[in-house]
């Protein structure tokens, strides 16, 4: 996150989502940006080939019989 401290993204995406962040829980919230970063920056070196990116399939639901609800 450069440019912009957690805190500062902390008010601002609680503030969004109408989700307060207390303040015994904004050092730990803090700190699993601070992860998340750091985690970021490990996937951001691995090269990807969009040709051999493999997709899980989708589940979808059956069609059920229009009786099926009784």
């Amino acid at each position: 996150m450069t440019g912009m401290g957690y805190d500062a993204y902390i008010d601002a995406v609680s503030a969004a989502m109408d989700l307060p962040i207390g303040p015994d829980h904004r050092p730990g919230t803090a700190r699993f940006l601070a992860i998340a970063v750091e985690m970021a920056a490990i996937l951001e070196t691995v090269d990807l080939d969009d040709a051999e990116l493999v997709l899980a399939p989708v589940f979808r639901l059956p069609d059920l019989p229009e009786d099926a609800d009784a």
